[in-house]
This record gives structure tokens, C-alpha cells and sequence, in this order.
């Protein structure tokens, strides 16, 4: 990456983690080791993966909501296995996605009494179901409404039109399961990284695999995030556990434009980019960084570091229409700095004046859909609607949904095309009552019978009361009158059919229902004895590991004791060779004094011998 000093308006951007206050506390996140960012964001709510017992679930919880949040908030409930991934709807920011480990992606609509509730959102509004295995990612299109990715470890990628529960392209052809997945700008095209370490770039609307390319060598992993136009970059690992980030090109995966090592690290780099400020922001699980470069001249160059005390489990960033504006806010992410504490990080560029800075704050999405989803499947293409920041300046964040009444001003020609496509993102509600169907078909049918053009004919003779009580009416007017009667009949026995036949498919409906009401109830008994043998086996699995804590405290303690007993023995060891050099050094004392001692014998033998000599002499 380029790091000589260059001239950037950008070049002084800070982070500050916000007051303890400001914080999200008491929370209980998903302690899940599959990688994911744990939390995501918008204007409106943040949510959080949850750690719960018995099923999947997740929080949402309002902004307006930070501190300490109350033990018995609502969760959503709905999914049989550990949540895995959530995001809210770019056009509706009471929409949430969300994928989980029971196969199942699921779309919620968060209730307008959220938080005086005290029972959990149990039913979602749409269940994307027929997944092979976990389903890990979920991405909605930021272009299109209704249009969701979903990943799973199936090795698949899912692009559902939600509206109508279908699967409309599915992209496949990985060796491996998905690692990571991001949609381009124009929502036309998706990057997928793979285990299988490769990069491949797909068209969201034919399915076919447009380029493919090696990526990082590493085996933990890899993220991809799509910047401005063809470019993208990837954070992985090399062979030797480096962590890296790589610059390509969509139209050419041969190998990518730059490549950086930044350091060595166990921790999944998470890239973050900002179309409006072209930063790119790299943030690393496990460490308490974020760093930051903005993109510019095919390049990334380094801008600064963000350093705190506590490390990261993960990362949500609130869309650029809900930032403050009125600070010089570019950037707010949402630190998982443990597992029951969120901790918001406001990035801002440093401004003296208190006036609207349109330099550093170009349009941003409007969070209103440039097309439908069957206009998108159609092939249909279209640029992100966008809104004037100036707009945040004067009024705050923009929140947007069906639940919003006044509709965000978009820029440039486009801004009554979104008005019809916003309702989208608030009717997949209705499409899963398979009953009230037949009615729209065939309602319109006697409404159409009274046509104003040949009812005319015959009121046009009473018209005028005064004439029509003198003279009776023509034989051509009754002719006229009778056609008109027998086709009214023929078309009010033919609507009559219609809704007889709707009232019938009302009833197989109402049947199935009730069949699909049963099979669920027998589902749930089903399920209720899996938890409990779920249970059963975790209580089991926790007296086992108490049993094996105990052991493992047990062998730590006999191991102490065998290396004290070691360390007794090397000392005797130690005792016993300074022993047996003392008793060497003692037998060669011995020796050398029975030698002497033979020598005095002798010589006081000789002396003896000499004495009785001079004895015998004398």
C-alpha cells in the first residue's frame, strides 16, 4: 500500500469510543465460533447475535435503548439452531434478515412496541428454507428490493426474491463452503471467496462464474468487500499465517493489482468500505485496531490507526445515512468488546466551522430501491438512488420503511421512480396465505360486469322521466335491453363460478392449513422432545467436563507431585555421587594409610631389631 505523505482531506480522521452511557450493556452475545461480524446496524436499531439455550436467536434492540439493557427484553426467536448471521433491509429499516445453523434464512419485521414488550418475536414474516447445510451469510441487494443472498455451507449462494419466496439464481461450482460474500454497488454483480481459496465473481442475474482467480494461501479464512467500480480487495492469510490484504481487478482475477502484508496474527482482518469517502477501513479480531486507508489512483494509501484498550470479537457499521452529519461524523462502527458489552466508535474528520462541509459529504444512498425484484431478475439495470446529505445536516439521520410516512428526496431525475418500489420491502407479509389468493383473480369480474359503455344504451331512455312515462320503449331499445340482460346473466353465472371455485380453493386451502397446522403441532412435540433430550445430553456434557476438570486437576496434581518426587530424586541422586566420591576419597586415604602404617611397622620392626643389636651388644 502507498504510504509516502500525500495531501488528503481525510488525512486527520480520529476515532473516539463513545461515553460508558452510550454503550449497549447487558447483553449476552452468541459465543459461536464461525466467523462472523456478531452485530450490524442502522439508523434505527442495532442487533446482535444472541447466545441462548435451546434454538437460535437474536436482539434487536432500538438506539434510544443504550445502557443497560433489561433482563427480559424480547428476542427473535424463531430458528431451531445458533444464529449465525443478521442484516437489516437497506429500504426498510424495520426489515432484518437473518441465517442460522437450522438451514433456514428467515425475514423479521421488527414490532412497533419492541420495546414494552415481554414476549418474544416467535414468527417471521418469510422462512427461506431448502438449504443443504448452515446457512452462514446473508446480503441483501443495494440496488433492487426484495433480491437476498444467502450463503450456505452447502457450498451454494441463494439469490431469493423474498417478495415471492422463490429462489430465482443460485450460484454454485465452490469446492468448499463460503467464506465470505459481497455485493458490487450496482448490485449487478457478487464476489465470493471460498475455502477453497479462490476469488470468483459471479453475475447475480445469469448465475455464471465471470472470473476466477487464486486468492490467499492461508487455511483460516478470507473476507472480500466490493469498492468503487471493478474494484475490490480481499484480507486473508499466507501460508505462514501472515495477514494480508489484496487489491483486484472484478474484470481480471489473474492477480490482484496490490498486495500488503500487514502482520502476524490469528484474527480475521474485517474490511469496511465508504463509497463517499472511498476509505477503507480493516479492522482485526482479536486485537484492538482499526486501520484505515482511502483509495485513491488504483491505490491504497495508509491514513491512520485506531488503537484501543480492549480487543474486538466483531464489528457493525451504520449506514452513511445515519451518521452525524453535524459533527463532521464519517464513520460510527459498533465494537463487540465482550460478550456482554457494545461499544459505539465514532470516526470524524476535524472542522472548525459549524456550516454543512459538502466537500466530505457527497450523496449518500437513500435507502429507497431503484428497481423491483422481478425488474432486477428481468435483467433490468439501474445506479443506487441517492439522497443530499445537506438533508442529515438540517435534519438528522434519515430513517426509511413503510413505517415512514414522509419518503426520502432523491437526487438527479430518478426521484418519483422509488415511491412504487418502497411498499415492496413491506408486502412479503402477505404471500405466505395460500387462501385469500383466488379472491383477487376473480373479484374484479362482477366489478367489471356493469361496463359503463353498453350500460348507457339502455339508460339513456330514462333519462328523462317526463318521456318515459308517456312513451314505451322501442322494440330495438328491448332487443338492445334483452342482450344486454343475457350477457349481464352470463357474466354474473360466470363470476358466480369463479367465486365458487375461489371459495372452493379457499376451502382446500383452509384444509391444508389445518393439515400444516397439525404436521407443525406434531413438529413441535417432535422438537420439544429433542430439546429435552438435548437438554438431558448438555446436563450430561456438563457433569462429564466437571468429571474430566476434576480429573485434569487431579493429573495436574499428581504431575506436581511426580516432579517434586523428580526433583527429590536428582537431589538424592546428586547426595549419593557426593557420598560415593567420599567414601573413593576415604578407601584412598585408608590405603595410603595402611601403606604408612605397614612402613611405621616395618621401621619400628627395624628399630626394634637395631635395639636389641645394641642390646645384646652391651
Amino acid at each position: 500500500m502507498a504510504s509516502i505523505v500525500r495531501s488528503s482531506k481525510y488525512r486527520h480522521v480520529f476515532g473516539t469510543a463513545s461515553k460508558r452511557e452510550a454503550c449497549f450493556e447487558n447483553l449476552h452475545l452468541s459465543i459461536s465460533a464461525f466467523d462472523t461480524n456478531y452485530v450490524t446496524a442502522n439508523p434505527k436499531y442495532l442487533a446482535v447475535n444472541w447466545n441462548s439455550g435451546g434454538g437460535g436467536a437474536f436482539c434487536v434492540v432500538p438506539h434510544d435503548q443504550a445502557g443497560k439493557l433489561r433482563g427480559d427484553f424480547p428476542l427473535f426467536a424463531g430458528h431451531a439452531g445458533t444464529v449465525l448471521d443478521t442484516a437489516f433491509s437497506p429500504f426498510d429499516d424495520d426489515v432484518i434478515a437473518s441465517g442460522a445453523e437450522d438451514h433456514q434464512a428467515m425475514v423479521w419485521r421488527v414490532p412497533d412496541d419492541l420495546p414494552e414488550r415481554e414476549e418474544d418475536v416467535t414468527q417471521p414474516m418469510v422462512t427461506l428454507g431448502g438449504h443443504g447445510r448452515k446457512v452462514g451469510h446473508v446480503a441483501w441487494n443495494p440496488v433492487a428490493a426484495d433480491v437476498l443472498a444467502v450463503a450456505s455451507s452447502d457450498a451454494t449462494v441463494r439469490l431469493w426474491d423474498v417478495q415471492q419466496q422463490r429462489i430465482a439464481v443460485t450460484l454454485q461450482g465452490f469446492k468448499d463452503a463460503i467464506l465470505s460474500i459481497g455485493w458490487s454497488q450496482d448490485g449487478r454483480s457478487m464476489a465470493v471467496a471460498a475455502r477453497d481459496k479462490k476469488l470468483r465473481i459471479f453475475d447475480a442475474r445469469s448465475g455464471q462464474c465471470v472470473q476466477e482467480g487464486a486468492s490467499h494461501q492461508g487455511i483460516k479464512g478470507s473476507r472480500v468487500a466490493w469498492l468503487t467500480g471493478p474494484r475490490l480487495v480481499t484480507t486473508g492469510f499466507t501460508r505462514s499465517s501472515d495477514r494480508q490484504v489484496f487489491l483486484w481487478d472484478a474484470n481480471d482475477l489473474t492477480k490482484p493489482l496490490a498486495t500488503h502484508n500487514v502482520d502476524m496474527s490469528a484474527g480475521m482482518l474485517m474490511p469496511f468500505y465508504d463509497e463517499g469517502t472511498k476509505m477503507l477501513y480493516v479492522a482485526g479480531k482479536g486485537d484492538a485496531n482499526i486501520r484505515y486507508y482511502e483509495f485513491a489512483d488504483d491505490k491504497l494509501h495508509d491514513l491512520s490507526v485506531y488503537s484501543s484498550a480492549e480487543p474486538q470479537r466483531g464489528l457493525g457499521v451504520m449506514p452513511k445515512r445515519g451518521v452525524d452529519v453535524a459533527h463532521c461524523e464519517v464513520m460510527r462502527f459498533f465494537k463487540v468488546a465482550s460478550n456482554s458489552l457494545v461499544e459505539p466508535i465514532s470516526f470524524k474528520v476535524p472542522r472548525k466551522s459549524e456550516a454543512f462541509q459538502s466537500d466530505i459529504y457527497p450523496p449518500a444512498p437513500a435507502g429507497v430501491p431503484a428497481l423491483s425484484a422481478s425488474e432486477f431478475f428481468a435483467g433490468k439495470d439501474a445506479e443506487p438512488l441517492l439522497v443530499d446529505m445537506e438533508r442529515l445536516f438540517r435534519e438528522g439521520p434519515l430513517v426509511v420503511g413503510a413505517a415512514v410516512k414522509e419518503k426520502p428526496e432523491v437526487m438527479a431525475e430518478q426521484k418519483a421512480k422509488p415511491e412504487t418500489k418502497t411498499e415492496a420491502v413491506s408486502e412479503p407479509a402477505p404471500a405466505p396465505a395460500p387462501a385469500p389468493s383466488p379472491a383477487p383473480k376473480h373479484e374484479p369480474k362482477p366489478e367489471i360486469t356493469p361496463e359503463p359503455e353498453p350500460v348507457k344504451a339502455p339508460s339513456s331512455v330514462p333519462v328523462q322521466p317526463p318521456v318515459t312515462d308517456s312513451i314505451p320503449p322501442s322494440d330495438a331499445q328491448l332487443s338492445a335491453l334483452r342482450e344486454e340482460n343475457g350477457r349481464l346473466q352470463q357474466q354474473l353465472m360466470q363470476a358466480t363460478h369463479d367465486v365458487a371455485e375461489a371459495q372452493a380453493a379457499a376451502q382446500s386451502a383452509t384444509a391444508q392449513l389445518a393439515s400444516s397446522k397439525q404436521s407443525l403441532a406434531q413438529l413441535q412435540d417432535e422438537l420439544t422432545k429433542t430439546q429435552q433430550n438435548v437438554d438431558s445430553l448438555r446436563t450430561e456434557l456438563s457433569d462429564a467436563s466437571s468429571m474430566i476438570e476434576s480429573a485434569r486437576a487431579e493429573a495436574a496434581k499428581a504431575d506436581a507431585q511426580v516432579q517434586d518426587a523428580a526433583t527429590q530424586v536428582a537431589e538424592y541422586r546428586n547426595k549419593l555421587a557426593q557420598a560415593e566420591d567420599c567414601v573413593r576419597g576415604l578407601e584412598q586415604d585408608r590405603e595410603k594409610i595402611q601403606g604408612e602404617l605397614a612402613q611405621a611397622i616395618q621401621a619400628a620392626s627395624s628399630l626394634a631389631l637395631a635395639a636389641e643389636k645394641a642390646a645384646d651388644a652391651l
